[in-house]
């Protein structure tokens, strides 16, 4: 089978009780996990980096206004200024595209993704409190702290778990998109 290319199978799991059990029609090709958590990867980074462009510009969207944002993402009365928030969308997009191949198996390259990676699931496992602690930005809201506990902590998770799971096709040459298949994957 060529890497990159997904075997249909029975993927054998243990269910929560202990007991043995399989997947049918299960994706078991590591090359495949390994192209759908880059794929989730850059696709969720991508929207991050994307939604930040839109608040660095001014625009409260999806809010109705920018008080209304503050509280929802920062969990206090105002947002923060257009530059951090324009460096926050280009820390997301450039980890989008570091995700998703640029820089290809080169060391910073690989650090970067576990950077990204570690980081992700670091802030979706202390949670936006002890975030907004570590910023010094004032105590968040009680709307902040559910919408952390409901959305931003388990996103934060799943793109964290999502890059880590792409870094595993990076090393064998796994590759996404036009490229994939220039070289016959």
């Amino acid at each position: 089978m060529a890497v990159g290319t997904a075997a249909r199978a029975e993927l054998p799991v243990t269910t929560a009780v202990g007991e043995a059990a399989s997947i049918p029609g299960a994706i078991s090709s590591p090359g495949a996990v390994s192209v759908a958590g880059r794929a989730l990867g850059v696709t969720g980074l991508a929207a991050v980096g994307v939604l930040h462009l839109v608040w660095a510009a001014g625009s409260p969207w999806p809010a109705r206004d920018a008080d209304a944002l503050a509280d929802a993402v920062v969990g206090s009365a105002s947002v923060p200024g257009a530059g951090p928030t324009a460096a926050v969308a280009a820390l997301a997009i450039g980890g989008a595209a570091v995700t998703g191949g640029v820089g290809g198996d080169r060391p910073v390259a690989t650090l970067i993704r576990a950077g990204a990676a570690a980081a992700l699931i670091a802030r979706g496992l202390v949670g936006g409190v002890v975030a907004t602690r570590i910023l010094r930005l004032p105590v968040p809201s009680a709307r902040f702290r559910r919408l952390d506990r409901v959305v931003y902590r388990p996103v934060c998770l799943l793109l964290g778990a999502a890059v880590a799971m792409g870094m595993s096709g990076a090393a064998r040459g796994t590759k996404m998109g036009p490229e994939a298949h220039r070289h016959g994957r």
